[in-house]
This record gives C-alpha cells, sequence and structure tokens, in this order.
C-alpha cells in the first residue's frame, strides 16, 4: 500500500511540474509580445538638421569595380528651402565618366528642402579616383552656405591576371611593296580596256540600228475636220430634216478640231470647261469665242433637250462651224514648227523609254 501511494505521489508532483513550465512558456510569450508592441508602438526618433548650415549625405553601391562597370551614387544635400545647391563637376577624361545624371527635389517635414543628385559613372582608367575634394554650396538669399564633397574613391581594377601586363604591344612595322607592277597587272588591265573599247563600239552600232524611221507627216487638223464636213453635207441629213444626228455629227467633228488645234481634251469636255479653257486663249479673238460657244449651246439644246431647229439655222449652224475653222487653222509655217514640235516631243519620249520599245514598235 505504501508503495502505491509513492507512485502517486511521484505522478502528481510530474504533473505539478508539467503545469508549472507550460505556464511559465505562457508567460513569457506573452512577455515578448508585450515587449514587441511596446518598440512597435514607440515613436521613431527623427533626425534633426540644422536649419542655418548646409548638410551632404550620399549612398554609393560599390567603391571597387572592374574598367567600365556602372556604379550607382546618391548625393543628398539638406539645406534651406530657398536654398539653390551646386555641385562641383566630377567627370574627368577617363577617370571618371557620368553614364546618367538625375535630380529630385522636395521638402522635408521640418521645413528644409532635400535635393538628391543621382548618377550612374564608371571608370575607363586603372588606379584609385578621388571623385572631388571641392566644395558643394548652397545659396540662400545674399549667404552661401558650403560643406565638403563627401570623401568618394573609386578604386578601378583590371580583368587581367595578375601576372599579365597591362601594356599594349607595339604594332608592326609597314610591308613594304614590291618596287615594280607584276606583268599579270598590265595584262589585266588590257584586257579591260579591249573589253571596253569593244563593248562601246557595239554599243554605237546597235544604237544606229534601232534609230526608227521618221514617223509620217500628219494630216493638220483643220484639213480633218473640213473633210469631215463635206461627208457630213453628203449624208443629206439637212434635206432629211434630221436634227440630232445632225448636230451630234457637227458638234463632234468640232470637238475633234479643237482637240487637234488647240491640245484640248475636247470630246470629254463639256461645253462650259471647253469654253472656260479657251477663253484664255490668245489666238482666239472675242467674236470668234462668242461663235463657238453660242453654237456649242445650240448643239447642246439639240442633243440634250431634244430641241428641232429650223433648216436655216441648221444651215447657218454648218457654215459657223466652217468658218470658224478657216479662221483659226493653222498656217504652213505654222504647222510645219507643229510638226517639227511633235516629233521632237514623240523622239524625246522613245529616247526614255529605250531600245527595247523602238524594237517593239519596228515588229509592230
Amino acid at each position: 500500500m505504501s508503495t502505491t501511494m509513492i507512485n502517486t505521489s511521484r505522478k502528481d508532483a510530474k504533473t505539478h511540474i508539467q503545469r508549472a513550465a507550460k505556464a511559465l512558456s505562457r508567460l513569457c510569450l506573452i512577455m515578448v509580445v508585450f515587449v514587441v508592441f511596446l518598440a512597435g508602438c514607440k515613436k521613431q526618433e527623427t533626425k534633426v538638421y540644422p536649419a542655418d548650415q548646409l548638410t551632404v549625405e550620399y549612398s554609393i553601391d560599390r567603391d571597387t569595380i572592374m574598367i567600365g562597370d556602372p556604379v550607382e551614387l546618391t548625393i543628398t544635400a539638406i539645406c534651406p528651402s530657398n536654398g539653390v545647391v551646386e555641385l562641383p563637376t566630377i567627370e574627368r577624361r577617363k577617370d571618371v565618366v557620368i553614364l546618367q545624371r538625375d535630380t529630385s527635389r522636395k521638402i522635408r517635414d521640418d521645413g528644409l528642402a532635400s535635393s538628391a543628385f543621382h548618377f550612374v559613372i564608371t571608370s575607363f582608367r586603372l588606379g584609385d579616383h578621388r571623385l572631388s575634394s571641392e566644395l558643394i554650396s548652397c545659396t540662400v538669399d545674399d549667404q552661401v552656405l558650403s560643406a565638403a564633397y563627401p570623401e568618394i574613391t573609386l578604386h578601378v581594377q583590371s580583368a587581367l591576371p595578375a601576372n599579365e601586363s597591362s601594356v599594349l604591344n607595339d604594332i608592326k612595322a609597314p610591308q613594304k611593296l614590291p618596287g615594280r607592277i607584276p606583268l599579270w597587272v598590265w595584262i589585266v588591265l588590257g584586257a579591260a580596256l579591249v573589253s571596253f573599247g569593244v563593248g562601246l563600239a557595239i554599243a554605237l552600232l546597235w544604237k544606229r540600228k534601232d534609230q526608227p524611221a521618221p514617223p509620217p507627216p500628219s494630216i493638220p487638223a483643220h484639213l480633218i475636220a473640213l473633210r469631215a464636213l463635206e461627208a457630213l453635207k453628203a449624208r443629206q441629213l439637212l434635206e432629211q430634216d434630221l436634227s440630232e444626228p445632225f448636230y451630234t455629227e457637227l458638234s463632234l467633228i468640232l470637238r475633234n478640231y479643237l482637240e487637234g488645234r488647240f491640245h484640248l481634251n475636247a470630246p470629254d469636255e463639256t461645253t462650259e470647261e471647253i469654253v472656260e479653257e479657251l477663253s484664255r486663249s490668245p489666238e482666239l479673238t472675242g467674236a470668234q469665242r462668242n461663235m463657238l460657244q453660242e453654237f456649242m449651246r445650240q448643239a447642246d439644246m439639240v442633243k440634250f433637250a431634244k430641241g428641232h431647229p429650223e433648216r436655216s439655222s441648221m444651215e447657218t449652224a454648218y457654215e459657223t462651224t466652217r468658218n470658224f475653222v478657216e479662221e483659226t487653222k493653222l498656217s504652213n509655217t505654222q504647222t510645219m514648227n507643229h510638226e517639227d514640235a511633235k516629233a521632237t516631243e514623240i523622239n524625246k519620249a522613245e529616247d526614255a523609254a529605250g531600245p527595247s520599245h523602238r524594237r517593239a514598235e519596228q515588229q509592230k
């Protein structure tokens, strides 16, 4: 019985110890949480900067680099809000090279201005290079505040192994050309000149062969118009009182004449367009313009408004057209000049088209 009581007492003691250990663990955990809470609620201390001085701070991601490696540098200047900060120049040929520069400025809660100058710099010369030993200045009204540039030294190391020399080898000495030109050079030059001469001669002969014969002289526009008028008269449309086909044919003869004589697109233009273009022609008199305008409007009335003029009006229209052609035709000298100019234009067009076009025209 005594043994049983001893075992029970041991078990109770062990249970009390475990409960005490758990309670202690919980108490420690609560204390840790409470301390962390107090630390988080504690107001962070704000760094105080003097209001009448220039304070300079900096940050750099690294100061030991290989040649050409970029380095990010930030210079921060804290000064009065109405101050203008000026930094000394740090760029020096290959020693310090600025790859990128950016500036930002903001007003702090304490009323001071914080100007941040962000640089991305590098170096292309081995050795140690201090960025600057000059002063950073801030102009406030008539007062100039100054502070020393941070002591920043850029250490540039070589990417070559330690046992390799960084001195470049000199270039090789120039090689002298032989004093005499080889025979094969003369042979090649001679063959090239002969080939060029033969090709030039063949081209000239071919051009003469392809020269087309001059085109036959074209019939003057007034002769074509007069022949067409005689053919119209022979159809006896006047005697049959067929006014619409008569005016249609007569109007077409006149439009074709205007196209050949005055270089108008008369068959496809309206009466107003033809009259407008001929009003600027110095070759027509006012009476001739009026005569042309009156006839074409009368022809439009017959063709489109289905008018039916009397036979005397039809005869007058025929004679008016014939007189207009006779009065405005080119003289023999003018006709020859006109043909020469036209032939010249044709030759220029053929030359621009090339020999292949001339051969195609000859085959036609």
